[in-house]
């Protein structure tokens, strides 16, 4: 599994579903597609890509974390890896061992935790091969 982003600076703002512009990441909604962003800790925005064009990941699932008091980044992580996998087979239609697909996910810092109260875990998918991914990998979609 590759880490694509374990900490994000989040930003208030309005979603833009199913592509095309720069989104918040604490506003990026499951269905949405992008490309890799620049290496880098701190993110804010993401700039989607329409689903059906060749993407690098795809939202599967925002999860609240219930903790009041920031855990730390290991502690999200662990969450992150165990939370995510349960809505990954619901949302693909096939057990994660069987799929040619990986997951990973977004995670608010302490700043973004304590500033705006950002407690959202967003997954991820992306393939396991690392090739682009064409068309929403949402089953039935």
């Amino acid at each position: 599994m590759r880490m694509l982003v374990v900490a994000l600076s989040m930003t208030l703002g309005l979603a833009g579903c199913g592509g095309g512009g720069a989104t918040p990441i604490n506003d990026l909604a499951p269905g949405d597609c992008f490309d890799d962003p620049p290496a880098s800790t701190d993110i804010t925005e993401i700039e989607l890509v329409d689903c059906a064009e060749p993407h690098d990941n795809e939202v599967f699932a925002d999860l609240a974390i219930e903790q009041t008091v920031y855990p730390g980044e290991n502690v999200i992580a662990s969450f992150a890896l165990d939370s995510c996998l349960g809505p990954f087979e619901a949302y693909v239609g096939e057990p994660y061992a069987d799929s040619a697909l990986d997951y990973t996910f977004l995670a608010p810092t302490a700043e973004s935790w304590n500033q705006t109260g950002h407690r959202v875990v967003t997954c991820l998918l992306y393939s396991a091969d690392l090739s682009k991914l064409t068309g929403t990998m949402a089953a039935g979609d």
